[in-house]
């Protein structure tokens, strides 16, 4: 294809959650750290950009696009004489770096940095969440260890990045349908994008098409930096027609605390031993970059995507009449014969009769036998018993076994498996279809309780000695919950129906979120809507 014209963008994007654009590496402090530039700084590769795009041209059918945009190598020559066919990328991505605290400058390219001030500071050290990896069963895997945490970037953080396409008038849609996609609500990218992480808000979109067949817009292509600094000059403002998300359902919960709850910290403060999770964020409605530290609550998707999906399970399985013991074919254990393991031992006593024994020179012989026995020696003399004990051990194993087959536990649900996705394995795997957002609360002037307890000594029921804790618990205003499920998870009726049950019992109160459910916290109540 003979390129004739050349299109040109830069964009601002701000992050609306927090984001996790990881390196694959292990860090110090934390087990998973974000990309960071040659200047400690986060950003955003190029590359996580294009993968991203590509991935939703592809997810739309639209596979012959995507080869034409991003190129293409032949695997299979035509004819011996014949190299195999291909296709160079005809798109290019920038890096996306970070903006400074001027709300213009973008921090590209060797410089120095004063990570002393309050706004590059906080880039040294950014928030961490903590994790739990989940096993087969839907519980914690505390076998392989399935505690771990990863480094974010911070909610409102800005980047800027530039993108390039190389076409003809006939890319005008193309070019449109590009720039349409970072545009919509559910583009997210990095890790973490269906619990809460990665999702984008655009401040600009700056563009312009260049004719290289005519010498003056030649000229001005050449004389364009690519530096992102570097303004687009006569670009014009770049407003979606549309940023539909079809083939989504849009579920919205309006909800409304019915006391306290509380999504931990995990430690505490000067005051409690525990406290609510904060997390602190940048905002630009000053035009400039400030810190909000302490004054928002976290409500973290993924304590909302948890047990959800646990109710989910349950829903389902009652649908489809999936009971746990129902599948179980229920065996009696190995016996063994108590008279045949003693008559072994040479004790000649007859075990049925045992309490009859008034002769005195039968007890006596009987307390001479016993004199010099332990357990351990009567117990590994005889063969009955170690073969009782074999047979025990075996049918222990087929009993979990059987519990391992019954179908709804964990990623065994098909209701779970479809909506949530599931671990690659044998070539095979799944990434979530709902999509969950962080939620920020404002903490007002009495949105925050102390409650002192006291740990009680499982072994008396009475109260531990110096075992006196503080927890700070907290409540809010209304809020929005939004979540989009992709149309393809509903594989049938009743994976909707489960679904649509689950969120019904949120918004019931019938299931609580957080921490210190069972002290009664954590209930909800308002309405489940779906937006069209």
């Amino acid at each position: 294809m003979k390129t004739t014209h050349k299109y040109l963008a830069k964009i601002v994007v701000e992050t609306a959650t927090p984001l996790a654009v990881g390196t694959g590496e292990k860090g110090s402090i934390v087990d998973r750290i974000v990309a960071r530039d040659a200047l400690d700084l986060p950003y955003i590769p190029g590359t996580t950009l294009a993968g991203v795009i590509r991935h939703v041209l592809a997810e739309s059918g639209a596979e012959s696009l995507v080869d034409n945009l991003f190129g293409y190598q032949s695997k299979v020559k035509k004819t011996e004489e014949q190299e195999a066919s291909g296709q160079g990328s005809r798109i290019i991505f920038s890096g996306a770096h970070l903006i400074g605290e001027d709300g213009v400058t973008v921090i590209e390219g060797i410089q120095p940095i004063d990570y002393s001030s309050n706004y590059y500071g906080l880039f040294k050290k950014m928030p961490k969440r903590d994790h739990v990896r989940i096993n087969e069963k839907g519980a914690a895997d505390t076998q392989n260890n399935g505690k771990f945490d990863e480094e974010l970037v911070h909610r409102g953080t800005r980047f800027a990045f530039s993108i390039e396409l190389d076409g003809n008038e006939a890319d005008q849609d193309i070019w449109q349908e590009l720039l349409t996609i970072i545009h919509r609500p559910l583009f997210r990218i990095g890790s973490g994008t269906r619990k809460g992480f990665g999702a984008l808000n655009v401040i600009s979109c700056k563009t312009k098409v260049y004719n290289c067949t005519q010498k003056i817009e030649l000229l001005d292509y050449l004389s364009q930096s690519s530096a992102l600094n570097q303004t687009l000059q006569a670009a014009t403002d770049f407003h979606p027609k549309s940023t539909s998300t079809a083939g989504w359902k849009h579920y919205q919960l309006n909800l409304q605390p019915c006391d306290f709850f509380l999504f931990g910290a995990g430690f505490g403060d000067e005051d409690v031993d525990n406290k609510s999770k904060t997390e602190r964020y940048i905002d630009w409605s000053s035009g400039k970059a400030k810190l909000v530290e302490s004054d928002w609550l976290l409500i973290p998707a993924t304590s909302i995507k948890g047990a959800l999906s646990h109710r989910i399970a349950f829903h389902y399985n009652q649908l489809c009449g999936n009971y746990a013991l129902q599948e179980l074919v229920v065996t009696s254990p190995p016996s063994l014969n108590l008279q045949s393991v003693l008559a072994e031992s040479g004790f000649g006593v007859d075990v049925e009769t045992i309490e009859q024994l008034d002769n005195l020179s039968n007890l006596s012989e009987l307390e001479k036998h016993l004199e010099n026995q332990t357990f351990d020696t009567f117990f590994n003399n005889s063969n009955q018993w170690k073969e009782y004990e074999h047979q025990l051990e075996k049918y222990q194993k087929s009993q979990s076994e059987d519990l391992k087959l019954i179908p709804g536990i964990g990623v065994k649900n098909d209701a779970v498996k479809s909506l949530f996705g599931y671990a690659l394995k044998d070539d095979e795997g799944a990434r979530g279809k709902v999509i969950f957002s962080d939620l920020y609360l404002e903490i007002g002037d009495h949105s925050q309780k102390v409650f002192s307890h006291v740990a009680i000594d499982r072994f008396t029921g009475g109260s531990m000695d110096g075992a006196l804790f503080q927890q700070k618990v907290a409540t809010s205003e209304d809020f929005k919950l939004d979540i989009y499920v992709d149309e393809s998870a509903m594989i049938n009726e009743k994976v909707k129906t489960a679904f649509e049950q689950a969120l019904q019992d949120l918004a019931d109160g019938k299931l609580p979120l957080g921490g210190s459910t069972t002290k009664g916290h954590g209930r909800f109540r308002g309405t489940v809507n779906q937006i069209n």
